[in-house]
């Protein structure tokens, strides 16, 4: 049960400004992820005022609703206190991460999950005590452990967290960028969307969405322009067939990605209705239309929210972690915008680690700052020592 005042506040938020053009006006999505951040802090037992990735949530870091709230609530701008959550995340890591045999025990999907999380916790994902997450996710699985083992999923997830920050990779990356892309717009099915399991024949909406927020940037290449426009002609015959939280709340994020706003697209009228009627009272969002609120869908749709609110303010997509403005896509090939797209080492978002340490270059600018500062000091107090000396003579 909400809490009266929140519960209050939450719906004073949703209410406040009238149903036009939008059918979700930015205000009224801003209500509906604070009502999650107040359901999540109800079900868990957090006090009001502290942070949302705190107490029970901090101590299922590393696990999937709690990732997903996690980034959702960081990419929205609800939370910037991370510091419980990482360092029970980065425990996580260290314990489930680190041995040979993680590979094989945990899906891809694990590793692309646990590098989105770690740029929004301010920690470098490719080297987090020294596990590189983003390397063993995606090109350093080897041969006998493909990221199509666990369906086209893999590869759509190993794409985009290779994106999240434009990676660069490895001259001898396998699979790259450019390979994964390829095999992702080989598994199309005949009326443009995406199963699961290739060749499966059967387009699941859920695997389309991703797909398309996956080769998102690529649009407007010669070799996939045409797999994204049939996938996105799909979502908008079928996405009244959506009938839970997540899938509605996939296909908005798919739509945000490629700059669509749903509420300004006839061909996706009601879209946004769609997600918000999974809404409850207290504030969390069913997996069903009338059931219990859940963590994984209310996480879900708290992302979906997100995007919505960040294409709306012209910033990057939820998943897009680059700093600046997010870049229009232009006409080009495959190769010049895979290559584009290979250049950081380091999350450029990266400023300090969740404990509040200096990271990376910050670190150098403090270190160089205190060595002016202490010669600074230095020759002033020489200036003193020297004119008290000339006055005593």
């Amino acid at each position: 049960m909400l809490k009266r005042p929140a519960a209050l506040l939450t719906a004073a938020v949703m209410m406040s400004t009238p149903i036009c053009a939008s059918a979700l006006d930015t205000k009224q999505a801003e209500g509906y992820a604070r009502g999650i951040v107040t359901f999540e802090k109800n079900k868990n037992g957090i006090p009001e005022g502290d942070s949302l990735l705190s107490g029970r949530i901090a101590e299922d870091a590393g696990y999937d609703s709690s990732d997903w709230l996690a980034i959702g609530a960081v990419r929205s701008g609800l939370e910037t206190d991370t510091g419980e959550y990482f360092t029970a995340w980065k425990k996580r890591i260290e314990d489930e991460y680190s041995d040979d045999a993680a590979i094989d025990r945990l899906n891809a999907t694990d590793w692309h999950r646990a590098v989105l999380t770690g740029i929004c916790l301010g920690i470098d994902p490719t080297d987090v005590s020294e596990i590189d997450l983003l390397g063993r996710g995606t090109y350093l699985r080897g041969e006998g452990r493909p990221l199509d083992a666990q369906g086209v999923n893999g590869e759509i997830w190993a794409l985009i967290a290779m994106d999240s920050c434009d990676w660069k990779l490895p001259e001898d990356a396998f699979p790259d960028r450019e390979e994964i892309i390829y095999s992702i717009i080989d598994t199309r099915n005949s009326d443009g969307g995406f199963s699961l399991t290739a060749g499966d024949g059967r387009s699941d909406l859920d695997i389309t969405a991703m797909a398309l927020q996956a080769l998102a940037p690529y649009r407007c290449c010669e070799e996939t322009e045409n797999s994204v426009n049939k996938a996105v002609e799909l979502l908008a015959e079928r996405y009244g067939d959506a009938d839970n939280c997540e899938t509605a709340a996939q296909i908005i994020c798919a739509l945000c990605c490629l700059d669509i706003d749903p509420d300004s697209d006839e061909r996706f009228k009601g879209l946004t209705d769609e997600l918000i009627s999974y809404a409850n009272d207290d504030g969390g969002f069913a997996h069903q239309k009338g059931g219990e609120s859940s963590e994984l869908a209310s996480s879900q749709a708290l992302i979906a929210l997100c995007s919505i609110q960040r294409l709306r303010s012209g910033e990057r997509p939820v998943y897009d972690m680059n700093e600046g403005s997010p870049e229009k896509p232009v006409k080009t090939t495959l190769k010049e915008m895979t290559s584009a797209k290979n250049r950081n080492t380091s999350p450029p978002a990266l400023k300090s680690t969740p404990d509040g340490s200096a990271n990376g270059k910050n670190t150098q600018l403090a270190v160089s700052a205190a060595i002016i500062a202490l010669f600074a000091a230095g020759v002033i107090g020489g200036v003193i020592m020297r004119k008290r000396k000339e006055k005593e003579k």
